[in-house]
């Protein structure tokens, strides 16, 4: 109950995990899932954007203050006005984007905002049933499912989120930005990139503060020595682009932990500041964690190549595996009781086996990553990134296998909270390979909200989303993708994907210019999905089998992946050639991940009499038999069109 909203205000901050839904007018806001839902269709909110419009709904059309704003939503972190403006704004864009707004947000002056709606939050928050009359309908499966979803997600976000924490607080002094530019742009960036790292970093066991302009260069350097870590920046637009330079000290010693230059296009740098936040976010958790575990790693060398090693493994690049393995190796040299330093050398080595031709030199490899990986389990029972590494080194076919690692990961493992995430992520990708989509969403779900700021987390629950059906859902993803990590080479591929294969041509193409201009000169993914969108657009016979040749010479290439190019003939109309490229694959024991069979573009394939023999080629006929869980479109209320009576035969158990 709310006695005060006021008095509410001043003493709790809100866990959008212990959130109940609501209305507000004929939007259904899930806090949660950081989502709004109207007429069936989601939209996707940042965290702080979110727990705005909690407090603001749970004031019940009282004014709430700045003050009490920052108190509920950022902890009483010292955060300037622009970065309560900025969500402000947000969602009275939000309300816009509808037919018939469904709130509208107040500014008064001196004293705070003010939300109406035609329906706000009852005082009792257990009351949060669904009410008749929203102006949707939602099948009863469905409901179930998402409910589902919300119990787990909440449910690990309390696990992780709610503990207390077990040690101090990370102290964190984020300095003005340094500008080298007059222009009234690269001042405005220079304020809105420290508001925004203040945001991003404040979960509740880190405490960020702004050094704010006004206060005096000693008292912000005293501060900064007793801070835990800096963040200081350089930022510089000379009209055409605008760089940033990004340093992350050691508060007290001042040495440099992390650097790292970000570079936009003068005319496309607004969502800048997020790119910087995330990036900066997620170095800072994985010092967090380095400093806080037991053993600590306290040693600031070893600190920083073991920064840049997880910075190479979010993105890996090709040829990148030597240096893993070599900052691994040193920091597991100087620091040999330090866990976490196996498994990220465990997952350099199992990154080398993968990208190394030599078969010998790869069986070594992949030997010295299990090696490295059990003896982290040795060490800490508890660390997520061993048994994610011994996951990847089962074979692509053994699904059981993989999945009782990944289980019995999910089961034991706590920390560090980026591989614990991947664990949920690499589950939902199996279930996703075996055709079990809507549990695989749940799963990367929970991975996302786990690593929050994993650019193929987000990107993955883009793809399941679309691979649904629900494109509304994976554009909301897939944009925040964007945002966040614009030139991570996921976000690139599955904006393609996305675009290519369920967008409207038009849609498609634009989607396709926007990624090549940021692409890297290298890159030939846009011509390829340019071909192939302007090929299924004209359904001419003669520009498929063009495009098809096309298609088939950049897979041979690796400018698109064996199961783009298969989705992409199916996505033709080249059946046979679809099911004949995935089984030429395997002959050639190249791994394909069975996700390609399960999606809107290649029901062709599900239908066609080889889809038995090659479904049997990958393990699924092994693992639908041996578990009984069948695929998706094989479940209640298949048609016999897809889940044809020789997959029923061949499902029967012996």
């Amino acid at each position: 109950m709310y006695e005060s909203a006021q008095d509410a205000m001043s003493v709790h901050s809100i866990d959008l995990a212990q959130e109940s839904d609501f209305d507000l007018g004929s939007l259904r806001v899930r806090p949660a899932r950081c989502e709004v839902e109207w007429n069936g269709n989601s939209r996707t909110l940042q965290r702080r954007v979110m727990q705005v419009l909690v407090a603001l709904a749970r004031a019940r059309g009282s004014v709430v203050s700045q003050n009490d704003l920052v108190t509920r939503c950022w902890r009483g972190l010292s955060v300037s006005d622009d970065a309560i403006y900025r969500c402000i704004s947000k969602l009275r864009k939000l309300a816009a984007d509808y037919p018939h707004a469904p709130f509208a947000i107040e500014a008064i002056p001196g004293v705070g905002y003010l939300l109406t709606s035609a329906a706000l939050p009852d005082d009792d928050r257990g009351a949060a049933a669904a009410r008749p009359g929203n102006g949707y309908r939602f099948p009863f499966a469905l409901v179930g499912a998402a409910l589902l979803i919300l119990v787990i997600v909440a449910t690990v976000l309390w696990t992780i989120g709610g503990r207390a924490p077990n040690h101090p607080a990370l102290q964190i002094a984020v300095q003005p930005f340094e500008v080298l530019s007059d222009s009234a742009q690269a001042r405005s960036l220079a304020r809105r990139i420290p508001n925004e790292v203040v945001d991003a970093l404040g979960d509740s066991q880190i405490e960020a503060a702004f050094a704010g302009e006004q206060a005096g260069r000693e008292t912000d350097r005293s501060a900064s020595t007793q801070a835990g870590l800096m963040v200081t920046g350089i930022l510089r637009d000379d009209g055409k682009n605008v760089v940033v330079d990004v340093r992350l000290e050691n508060g007290a010693t001042r040495a440099a932990l992390w650097s790292t230059e970000f570079k936009r296009d003068s005319r496309q740098a607004s969502d800048l500041p997020l790119e910087v936040a995330a990036r900066v976010a997620d170095v800072v958790n994985m010092t967090n964690f380095a400093r806080s575990a037991s053993p600590p790693l306290a040693d600031d060398s070893a600190l920083a190549a073991l920064l840049q090693t997880t910075d190479m493994i979010r993105d890996v690049n090709d040829g990148a595996w030597a240096p893993m393995v070599e900052n691994a190796k040193g920091v597991v040299a100087r620091h040999p009781e330090f866990a976490f330093g196996h498994s990220i050398l465990a997952a350099a080595y199992a990154e080398a086996a993968d990208s190394i031709d030599d078969p010998g030199r790869g069986r070594a490899m992949s030997e010295a990553a299990r090696r490295e990986a059990s003896l982290t389990l040795k060490l800490d029972p508890q660390d997520a990134g061993a048994y994610a590494v011994l996951s990847g080194l089962v074979p692509p076919s053994d699904f059981r296998a993989r999945e009782s690692i990944l289980l019995r990961g999910i089961k034991f493992a706590r920390h560090p909270k980026e591989p614990l995430g991947a664990l949920y992520s690499y589950e939902g990708t199996l279930l996703g390979n075996v055709g079990r989509l809507r549990e695989s969403l749940s799963f990367q779900l929970i991975a996302q909200a786990t690593d929050e700021w994993g650019a193929p987390k987000a990107v993955k629950v883009a793809l399941i989303y679309a691979n649904m059906g629900n494109l509304p859902a994976a554009r909301d993803w897939i944009r925040r993708a964007a945002e966040r990590w614009p030139n991570h080479s996921a976000v690139r591929s599955y904006r393609l994907y996305i675009a290519g294969f369920y967008e409207k041509p038009a849609d498609a193409l634009a989607t396709i210019d926007a990624v090549a201009a940021q692409a890297p000169p290298d890159d030939g993914q846009s011509a390829v999905w340019r071909s192939f969108v302007e090929a299924r657009s004209a359904r001419s016979p003669r520009l498929a089998a063009v495009a098809a040749h096309i298609i088939r010479d950049a897979a041979d290439q690796g400018q698109v992946t064996r199961e783009t190019e298969i989705m992409m003939l199916a996505a033709l109309g080249e059946t046979k050639q679809a099911i004949d490229a995935a089984n030429r694959a395997l002959d050639h024991q190249q791994p394909l991940e069975a996700r390609f069979l399960f999606t809107p573009v290649t029901r062709n394939m599900r239908a066609d009499p080889g889809f038995v023999a090659l479904a049997s080629r990958l393990g699924l006929i092994k693992y639908w038999r041996e578990t009984g869980k069948r695929p998706d479109f094989c479940s209640a209320g298949a048609t016999p069109v897809e889940c044809s009576p020789q997959l029923l035969v061949a499902l029967k158990t012996n």
